[in-house]
């Protein structure tokens, strides 16, 4: 398909740059390509950019952190001193590899799509097609555990020991809804909310660190639980669990107002969120805790009554866990939709579904798909979901990684608004470091995890034959292509 090509000069002049923004990606005194075709255009050309700093930041929070909420089974594994080692170290290894990577390729691709876009740049059709499927079976799994997480809060809010399957079902559908309808409204909405959920979220734990940080004991934040296998199997997969999902914020790149200067300062923003959020209760709790064996998951509202006085900050929490499930199901929403919309941007998936919204420029089929199939996988025991998530995550980040060191060389001469600092020396090692987290996360799995995996990545490639031989793949590159340096 041949795509018509408009040459845009972006000025200094800021009025300008806001009302190109709207189309395209803009960067100031920057010369670049934007390809449009008519046949493409389906609603409004471009969903609208309005996203900023701390709307993207508090969506990238809700993404990979959520509040210290998950972080209970880490102490519980192994003791204090491991997880605060581990909370202080990991995050240099496994974090910051995703962070920078994220921000190099967001301002490189300012579009929806991110790294299906990558990965599609570097490697072509086929591996952005199994990169964009691995992302939507990952995503549904994902979504579909947090209605779970809801539910296991709201009993220890009401006082009781389970909630039953049918109200675990309808909350799941109400929340899925309301997420669903802010998704649809555009992504500053969700990014509004995204702040709001995080300071509900936080402030609870600010409290408890008040309260809690200058009765602590240090001595206690030296011990250790013991070497039992078991033990740190667990350790290792909550920490690396706990710690990863930056490069989800890059399928926002396209509807973020000057990329160049946001996603650098909101991924920083998230990443010293995450680590003091997980730190700080960690560090207030565990000297009036020290019965590891409690330390599982919904256990912070028990841990923060030991702490203080009175029930009212631990409800607090406990409500605050269940508004951390709606906003990382409202972020996931957000972002995996925006990966599926990416397969459509790059002629993977037939156009139809990338049809935006007529009066808020959202790709409303690629959120219905998500929620429907959110909605589908949330029937599915939580253990069974369980074993097909992080296997798959690691394989989808992996492909990144390669496609970031594969970009520096095959398309090292590009401008890059934002570039990694160092050369590609320093870009081989974040890659190496992901990719050795990678693995750790993979040998982690069981044998249930790597079978259903393998099913997975079956189906996938099927389905790119098929996809091709009845037509529905239709290649076409509509990704800003720059000037050289």
């Amino acid at each position: 398909m041949e795509e018509n090509v408009e040459l845009t000069t972006i000025s200094n002049n800021h009025s300008v740059q806001e009302q190109t923004e709207e189309k395209a990606s803009s960067f100031e005194g920057l010369q670049f390509l934007t390809e449009q075709s008519e046949d493409w255009e389906l609603g409004e050309s471009f969903p609208k950019r309005s996203v900023g700093v701390w709307q993207l930041s508090s969506l990238i929070y809700l993404l990979t952190a959520g509040g210290g909420y998950g972080l209970e089974p880490l102490v519980g594994a192994a003791g204090p001193l491991p997880a605060i080692v581990g909370i202080l170290i990991v995050p240099w290894l496994w974090s910051v590899p995703q962070a920078l990577m994220t921000a190099e390729l967001s301002t490189m691709f300012p579009k929806d799509g991110g790294f299906v876009l990558w990965v599609y740049e570097a490697f072509g059709s086929f591996f952005s097609f199994q990169v964009g499927w691995w992302t939507f079976v990952d995503s549904l799994v994902d979504n579909a555990l947090l209605p779970r997480l809801f539910s296991d809060y709201l009993s220890v809010l009401i006082g009781t020991s389970s909630i039953s399957r049918w109200w675990t079902t309808l909350g799941g559908i109400l929340i899925l809804s309301f997420c669903t309808v802010l998704n649809v409204i555009g992504l500053h909405m969700v990014g509004w909310a995204s702040i709001l959920f995080t300071i509900f979220v936080c402030f609870p734990f600010l409290l408890l660190a008040l309260m809690g940080l200058p009765r602590a004991s240090p001595q206690v934040w030296l011990s250790f639980r013991g070497w039992k296998l078991s033990h740190w199997r667990l350790y290792f997969a909550s920490l690396l669990w706990n710690l990863c999902g930056y490069d989800s914020a890059g399928t926002c790149a396209g509807e973020v107002r000057n990329a160049s200067q946001t996603y650098p300062k909101a991924i920083l923003l998230s990443c010293a969120m995450g680590i003091i959020s997980f730190l700080l209760p960690i560090l207030s709790t565990v000297t009036y805790n020290q019965n590891w064996e409690l330390w599982t998951d919904a256990f912070w509202p028990r841990a923060c009554n030991q702490v203080v006085s009175g029930r009212w900050l631990g409800y607090w929490i406990a409500l605050g866990g269940m508004v951390s499930a709606v906003g990382m199901l409202n972020s996931l929403l957000a972002t995996s939709s925006r990966a599926l919309y990416g397969m459509i941007i790059c002629g993977l998936l037939p156009k139809r579904l990338g049809y935006l919204h007529s009066i808020y420029a959202t790709p409303i089929f690629c959120i219905l798909l998500v929620s429907l199939g959110t909605a589908f996988c949330s029937i599915f025991s939580f253990e069974s979901l369980l074993q097909v998530d992080s296997v798959l995550y690691s394989l989808k980040l992996a492909l990144e990684l390669c496609a970031f060191i594969g970009l520096r060389y095959s398309q090292g001469h590009l401008l890059r608004p934002f570039r990694v600092a160092g050369g590609n020396g320093v870009v081989w090692l974040l890659v190496a470091s992901g990719l050795f987290c990678c693995c750790g996360m993979i040998l982690l799995s069981n044998w249930a995890a790597a079978v259903t995996t393998l099913v997975m990545i079956a189906l996938g490639i099927l389905m790119y034959l098929i996809f091709q031989k009845i037509g529905w793949i239709r290649l076409h590159s509509v990704i800003p292509t720059r000037t050289t340096l």
